[in-house]
C-alpha cells in the first residue's frame, strides 16, 4: 500500500507528454535510420520501435522527411551546445569543460591524447580538445551520411537539407566570430570560409571513423584535427 503511494507516476503536462513522445519518436528514428537507412526505415518501423499509433507520429511530424530534419537538428544542437558552454565557462587547461562535454557526446571518458600546451589559453586549449573528439559521434555522421545520401536522391528534400546546411554554417561562422573576438585573435581567412573548411575536415574525418573504417585511430586523429586548427585558425 505504501510502496503504492510513493511509486505513483508524477502526471505529465501537455507539453511534458508531448515532448516525450517527440524524443522517443526521434530515438526511435534515430536506431533505426543508423541500422536501416532512411529510405528502409517505414512510419510504421519508428512508430512500432517507439510504441506508438501513427496517429501519435502524424501529430508531432508532418512526415518522415520533416522528423529527419528535426533529427539532424538535435544532434547538431549538441554539437553547439558545447561550443557555448566551452565560451560561457572558460576553465583551466587541466581540466577543460570541453573534455567533459565531449566525454558526454561521445560516450568515452577516456584521457585525450593531446598534451597540454603552455602556449595555449585555456579556451584555446578546450576549443581544440572538443573539436579534436567530436569526429568520433559515429551515429551523428552516419545520420548526416544517410542524409546527404538521401539528397542525392530526392529533390524535395535536397531543397531543405541544402537550406539547413547553409543555417548551419551560418551558425559556426557566428561561432568563429565569437571565439576570435574572446581570444583576440585575428582570423587568417573570411570566418565563412574557416567555418566551413573545419565542418569538412571534422565531416571527413568522421567518415574515416565510421564502423568498418581503419584509417585514422584515435589518437592519429585527434592529433590532425588539432593540428590543422592549431596551425590554420589560431596560428600557432
Amino acid at each position: 500500500m505504501f510502496y503504492d503511494v510513493f511509486m505513483k507516476k508524477v502526471r505529465l503536462t501537455r507539453q511534458q507528454s508531448q515532448a516525450q513522445t517527440q524524443q522517443r519518436l526521434l530515438d526511435a528514428a534515430q536506431a533505426l535510420f543508423v541500422k536501416k537507412g532512411f529510405g528502409a526505415t517505414s512510419v510504421e518501423h519508428i512508430t512500432l520501435a517507439a510504441g506508438y499509433s501513427r496517429g501519435a507520429f502524424y501529430s508531432n511530424f508532418k512526415s518522415k522527411t520533416q522528423l529527419f530534419i528535426e533529427l539532424l537538428t538535435r544532434d547538431h544542437q549538441r554539437i553547439l551546445a558545447g561550443l557555448q558552454t566551452i565560451l560561457d565557462n572558460p576553465d583551466t587547461p587541466d581540466h577543460p569543460v570541453s573534455h567533459r562535454v565531449a566525454a558526454e557526446l561521445v560516450g568515452t571518458h577516456d584521457q585525450p591524447a593531446l598534451a597540454v600546451d603552455g602556449n595555449r589559453s585555456p579556451i584555446e586549449t578546450q576549443l581544440i580538445h572538443y573539436y579534436s573528439r567530436i569526429y568520433r559521434d559515429t551515429q551523428f555522421y552516419t545520420l548526416w551520411l544517410e542524409a546527404r545520401l538521401h539528397a542525392s536522391r530526392d529533390a524535395n528534400f535536397c531543397t531543405q537539407f541544402n537550406a539547413f546546411q547553409q543555417d548551419i554554417l551560418a551558425t559556426i561562422t557566428q561561432y568563429v566570430y565569437k571565439f576570435a573576438a574572446r581570444t583576440g585573435l585575428t582570423l587568417p581567412l573570411p570566418a565563412e570560409q574557416l567555418a566551413l573548411g573545419f565542418m569538412a575536415l571534422g565531416d571527413g574525418m568522421g567518415m574515416y571513423h565510421l564502423p568498418g573504417q581503419s584509417h585514422a585511430d584515435d589518437h592519429h586523429a585527434e592529433q590532425i584535427l588539432a593540428y590543422f586548427l592549431e596551425r590554420i585558425a589560431l596560428q600557432r
